[in-house]
């Protein structure tokens, strides 16, 4: 391990000024449920929104709350590229009362979720890199890049400056570091969980010190520090949602020198401050060495939710610095992280038997995706009603929780994608459920200097039940009650899709074969003999997860 100096920024924040809340947002792997966090990132812009508005006028308390930084991993990662984008604009939020039903809306979140991530172009036969086709991610990113409307009247000053960006991928090279044990024994290790770094300025917003491992986005073209662009941006966020086998790999090119800017918190044994130790990476294992570092590494890259890369941990660590700690009474917490997990609550458990070859396929995904979700430790501190430096918001609806909430928890999550109205639903149900936890959960104690300033009024008008006020109060639009979509039952006919799934299977099948005359006639004689029974399977598959989950 190096023994370079670590800059500080790494080590502590500054201080939260006065009548300040600091926020992070954690946005985990969700497949097709990125419609439900999609939903609920949209009401909480909307809720800032209003608030900031309603403060202007000096109709709301006049305390403030800053976003930070957002950590986003698979679907989360989209989700979080598309709110860095779309805080600069100004755009409409989607509700039940003003939904078109179907057809583009100029909102970024609805569209991407609802409208372009479909299962019909996940089966396009033209792209046979991997079971599923890559071309609506590809679409999606296309719509975020170009994402252009009106800028935001009179900016967004909730959002800090940078916002801090944090996207989790899983570096399929892999980056080698050395550490040595005394004079006789060095061990490498290659580390796989990988991220990056984005500081996004806003147009209202001044050039920015960035942090070493940082890349600059705005939206102005300057020539920034550490300056890179949007469509890098989008590359890094089609890489954290491409599961592994469903969608192919990415290429992806990273700063070099920003592996320099890894660290490992160290425990004291005598229980007083911890050591951090910088990590050096093993240049000559990557063909290069200290005095020619080349300026960027090239690898591929799949989900993040492949490794175990900790997203909380990385929003915590930026926030508060790696030796900072978060206060986490009800009457001091000024910081805090907001998890966003579709998929909290029980689940079913694995096979209680060795399964047969086929059979291991399923119960390997479901042991995937679980075990790549929040840290246990992680989710005991948001779920302890004593802590209010960490909150958790996840699917609520008729007494169901987590992904039995869902319409699109079916298959793994895969089965959102097969239907908009399922989509549509959960992404109706993020905001009903964001506005509930802002009124009633996101809260603090009413000693809390945060609300020093408010008027007895103010605090008679937002008080919960339980005596606490809420960090973000709702007013104006956002204060309105959400509704909800019918539970869309029979939405749904497998059936509409077996011609695209047989295509698909052909083109697997030939693309396979290796294109030659004789093995592609072999591969189309032996998809005409089998594509039914594919088809059979699949459809059936999707039939028994309608039928679980009340939607057939």
């Amino acid at each position: 391990m190096s023994a370079r100096e670590i800059p500080g920024v790494y080590l502590t924040s500054p201080p939260v000024p006065p009548q300040t809340f600091e926020l992070a947002l954690v946005l985990g792997g969700t497949v097709s449920a990125g419609a439900y966090t999609a939903g609920v990132v949209d009401f909480l812009i909307e809720a800032l929104d209003c608030f900031s508005r309603a403060k202007a006028l000096l109709r709301a308390p006049q305390h403030d709350v800053v976003l930070k930084v957002i950590t986003g991993t698979s679907g989360g990662a989209v989700n979080a590229a598309i709110t860095a984008r779309a805080l600069a604009f100004d755009f409409p939020h989607v509700t039940h009362a003003n939904s078109p039903g179907t057809g583009m809306t100029g909102n970024p979140f609805y569209d991407v979720w609802v409208n372009i991530l479909q299962l019909d172009g996940f089966l396009d036969p033209s792209d046979t890199r991997a079971l599923f086709s890559a071309q609506p991610i590809a679409q999606g990113a296309d719509y975020i890049l170009n994402f252009h409307p009106s800028p935001v009247p009179s900016g967004r000053f909730y959002v800090g400056e940078p916002l801090r960006l944090i996207i989790t991928f899983t570096n399929l090279r892999g980056i080698p570091y050395r550490i040595e044990f005394g004079q006789q024994f060095v061990e490498i290790f290659i580390n796989h969980a990988d991220y990056a770094r984005f500081g996004v300025v806003y147009p209202w917003q001044g050039a920015p010190d960035p942090w070493p491992d940082e890349q600059i986005l705005d939206f102005l073209g300057a020539r920034l520090r550490q300056a890179t662009n949007w469509k890098v941006l989008s590359e890094f966020a089609c890489t954290s949602a491409a599961f592994p086998f469903g969608f192919p790999p990415v290429a992806l090119a990273c700063p070099a020198k920003n592996y320099q800017y890894r660290y490992v918190v160290v425990p004291s044994d005598s229980g007083g401050q911890p050591s951090v130790l910088a990590l050096e990476p093993e240049w000559p294992l990557l063909g290069a060495n200290e005095q020619t570092i080349p300026e960027y590494l090239h690898f591929p890259a799949v989900d993040g939710g492949a490794t175990d890369n900790e997203p909380i941990a990385l929003a915590h660590n930026t926030l508060a610095g790696l030796l900072g700690r978060d206060p986490r009474d009800k009457n001091l917490a000024n910081r805090a992280l907001l998890l966003i997990d579709p998929f909290a609550g029980e689940t079913r458990l694995g096979p209680e038997l060795p399964p047969g070859l086929t059979g291991l396929i399923g119960p390997f995904l479901q042991t995937f995706l679980q075990q790549t979700r929040y840290d246990s430790a992680d989710l005991l501190l948001a779920a302890d009603p004593n802590v209010f430096s960490r909150f958790m918001i996840s699917p609520i609806r008729a007494g169901k929780i987590g992904g039995a909430a869902l319409a699109s928890s079916g298959l793994g999550a895969f089965l959102g994608f097969a239907s908009a109205d399922f989509r549509r639903f959960d992404y109706f149900l993020g905001r009903q459920n964001c506005q509930a936890y802002l009124r009633n959960q996101f809260t603090l104690g009413e000693a809390n200097p945060l609300f020093k300033n408010w008027t007895p009024a103010e605090r008679d008008r937002f008080r919960t039940s339980d005596g606490e006020l809420p960090i973000i109060p709702l007013v104006g639009d956002a204060a309105v009650d959400e509704v909800l979509d019918p539970w869309p039952k029979g939405k749904l006919d497998p059936e509409r899709y077996r011609s695209a799934i047989e295509r698909r299977y052909k083109a697997l099948l030939e693309s396979e074969a290796g294109g030659g005359f004789f093995s592609s006639i072999l591969a189309w004689m032996g998809a005409k003999a089998t594509e039914r029974e594919v088809a059979d399977w699949v459809i059936g598959a999707i039939q028994q997860a309608l039928v679980a989950a009340d939607l057939a």
